[in-house]
C-alpha cells in the first residue's frame, strides 16, 4: 500500500517542478523525497517522474497519482481549517459565491457590517460568473451563491430565494451626448453607438445583444466585452462615450454611481433580480438562515428603493 504522505509529497514535487524546491517547502531533505519517489515507483513498477532540462514532470501514471496527492492535501487543509474554527469558537465555515456585479457594489460593505455582530461561522468568499458559481454549488464546492435570479439555471436540487428586486438599465458616462438628464432615449438614438458588453458568457439572460434586440436597436456592436469582472467595464464607461447595460440598483450602489448616468428609455428592460441560491437539502440550516437574514436586513437598511 502506498503511503498517503508519499503521494502528497509527489504532488508537491510535481507542482513545484523540482525535488529541491519541494524539499524546502516540505521541510524534509532531498534524499528523503528521492527515497519516497523510489518507493512509489517500486510499487508502480515504472517511473512516476521524468527529468527535464529545468526540473521534473510526472509521467502518465505519475499524473494520476499526483491528482490523488492533491486531494489528500485538500482534505488535510480542510481538517486544519476545521481545527482552527473549533479553536476560535466557530461552528463551521460557509463557502459563499458572489457574482461580479454584487462584488463590486454592495458586498464589501455588507461583509464589513458583520464585524459589529460576528456570526458563529467563518466565511470563505469567491467571485465568478453566475454560471460558474451555480456549477460549483451543484458540485458541492460552494454552500451559498448570491447571483442573478434565473429560471433556466434551476435544477431539482437547487432553490433560490429573491433578496433584491432589480432591473437592467442603460448607463453612460458624462462624455456621451445622450447623458443629458432631460432626454428620454428612443431605440433609434441607440444605433451607431459604441457599446461595452458585460456578462456575455455568464449564462444569464440579458446580454447586450439580447437586450438590444428587444429594444429593436440595429447596427450596434460591442467594442469590448468583459466576463467575470465588472470594475474594468465601469471604469472604461466613465472614460469613454460608450454605453453599457447594467443592473440599475446595483450600479447606483457602486462606487461609480456619481460618474454614470442611467438613461430613461421608452421601452422597459428585463428584470435582473438577485437571489440567494442553495441546495434544497440545506435551505433550512440555521447558519444558512442566519446568513440570509443578515443580507436581507442589510439590503433593507439601504432604504425602500433597494429592497
Amino acid at each position: 500500500m502506498i503511503d498517503a504522505k508519499h503521494l502528497l509529497w509527489l504532488a508537491e514535487i510535481s507542482d513545484l517542478g523540482s525535488l529541491s524546491r519541494a524539499a524546502e517547502k516540505l521541510n524534509v531533505t532531498q534524499p528523503t523525497l528521492t527515497r519516497a519517489v523510489q518507493v512509489i515507483e517500486a510499487r508502480v513498477g515504472g517511473k512516476v517522474l521524468t527529468r527535464e532540462r529545468h526540473g521534473v514532470r510526472p509521467t502518465q501514471i505519475g499524473e494520476r497519482l499526483v491528482a490523488t496527492g492533491r486531494q489528500i492535501a485538500q482534505h488535510r487543509n480542510s481538517a486544519e481549517d476545521m481545527i482552527d474554527l473549533w479553536r476560535d469558537g466557530l461552528e463551521r465555515d460557509l463557502r459563499i459565491g458572489v457574482g461580479p456585479m454584487l462584488a463590486s457594489s454592495i458586498m464589501g460593505k455588507f461583509f464589513s457590517s458583520l464585524t459589529d455582530r460576528p456570526p458563529k461561522y467563518a466565511l470563505k468568499v469567491v467571485s465568478a460568473t453566475a454560471s460558474r458559481l451555480i456549477e460549483r454549488l451543484n458540485n458541492n464546492d460552494l454552500d451559498i451563491v448570491l447571483a442573478p435570479e434565473q429560471i433556466s439555471l434551476l435544477q431539482d436540487d437547487l432553490v433560490q430565494t429573491r433578496i433584491l428586486e432589480d432591473e437592467l438599465g442603460i448607463f453612460v458616462g458624462s462624455q456621451n451626448q445622450l447623458s443629458d438628464p432631460d432626454n428620454i432615449v428612443a431605440p433609434h438614438m441607440l444605433s451607431q453607438q459604441s457599446w461595452i458588453s458585460v456578462g456575455a458568457l455568464s449564462g444569464i439572460y440579458g446580454s447586450n445583444q439580447e437586450v438590444l434586440t428587444q429594444l429593436g436597436v440595429k447596427n450596434a456592436s460591442s467594442s469590448i466585452s468583459f466576463t467575470g469582472d465588472i470594475f474594468m467595464a465601469m471604469e472604461m464607461l466613465t472614460m469613454t462615450d460608450s454605453l453599457c447595460i447594467l443592473p440599475k440598483k446595483l450600479t447606483e450602489l457602486s462606487t461609480f454611481s456619481s460618474k454614470l448616468r442611467f438613461l430613461e428609455t421608452s421601452i422597459k428592460l428585463p428584470r435582473r433580480n438577485v437571489a440567494f441560491w442553495s441546495r434544497r437539502s440545506d435551505r433550512d440550516r440555521p447558519d444558512f438562515l442566519d446568513f440570509r437574514s443578515r443580507i436581507e436586513s442589510y439590503l433593507s437598511s439601504l432604504g425602500e428603493n433597494y429592497r
